[in-house]
């Protein structure tokens, strides 16, 4: 940034500074920041001599942030791009160094030091970075585009706990393996919850067929692996009697399995008569 000193109306100096960023043809820009004077922001209502600073360092540290905002950009879209990636398939940057005029709240409540400055002008940012990847919309039943905005970057490495599943800190070539694998997730998702419908709707229609004294559908129940649980979806032949038959579907052929009954007849029965009956079966 430079900063070059000139005199206002009434004679007195005020200082402009400048910051270069980049507009949508690609071609560097100079922007200009002008540091207003008390009459100026107020039209007659003479700021403090701490409001006045107070004023002045919100614009500095604005057009501070702004220009290593913008060297952060360009150094993560030159990474990407030497890694690989192509801008408007693997990412986008929206990424603009702007001026604004706004009101400002500057100071603080707690200590009474709050104050409003009308049309301030400053130096802002706006848009950023974003991985194009894509994911399954179970919602939607479809493939959906999906941007990932949440990403860090350090001394030319990436940090995606989206793509990586962790925080350890990767190369942009890696980067791209791990977006063009979450791409492909998404695809398979899609591909195996389409095979599965088909599977499923198979043997509810055969079951019901068999049984159609039973409401036979498909639900979803949580099943404990080790120490997690995971949903797993079944297919149920529930009798109006509260019997029920759980089966298990394989969906590479369609097939079914018993995963396990409940005979609510013979839950209501008494001691006796669970004896009498098993005793019944083994005549």
């Amino acid at each position: 940034m430079e900063s070059i000193q000139i005199n206002d109306r009434c004679g007195e100096p005020r200082i402009c500074s400048y910051i270069y960023g980049v507009n949508e043809a690609g071609t560097q820009v100079k922007l200009k920041i002008k540091v207003m004077s008390q009459l100026d922001l107020f039209e007659g209502v003479v700021l403090s001599e701490k409001q006045q600073k107070l004023l002045t360092e919100f614009q500095t540290n604005n057009t501070r942030k702004a220009k290593t905002a913008h060297e952060r950009n360009i150094n993560m879209v030159n990474a990407l791009i030497e890694g690989g990636f192509v801008e408007g398939v693997d990412f986008e940057n929206t990424f603009d160094v702007i001026e604004v005029v706004e009101d400002v709240e500057l100071g603080y409540s707690f200590n009474n030091t709050l104050f409003t400055v009308n049309d301030v002008e400053f130096i802002r940012t706006t848009g950023g970075l974003a991985l194009n990847s894509k994911e399954y919309s179970e919602e939607k039943n479809e493939v959906i585009d999906y941007e990932i905005e949440y990403f860090d970057f350090a001394n030319g490495k990436f940090e995606c706990s989206s793509l990586t599943g962790n925080y350890r800190k990767v190369k942009p070539t890696t980067l791209l393996t791990k977006l063009q694998e979450h791409r492909e997730r998404a695809e398979s998702a899609f591909k195996q919850e389409k095979e599965q419908k088909i599977a499923f709707a198979k043997v509810i229609a055969e079951l019901q067929a068999k049984c159609p004294a039973a409401d036979v559908l498909s639900i979803t129940e949580g099943v404990k692996y080790g120490t997690r649980y995971f949903d797993v979806r079944k297919v149920k032949a529930q009798f109006e009697n509260g019997s029920y038959v759980m089966f298990d579907v394989r969906v590479s052929d369609s097939t079914y399995s018993v995963d396990r009954k409940y005979d609510a007849e013979l839950v209501a029965m008494m001691t006796d008569e669970v004896l009498a009956n098993f005793t019944n079966q083994n005549k």
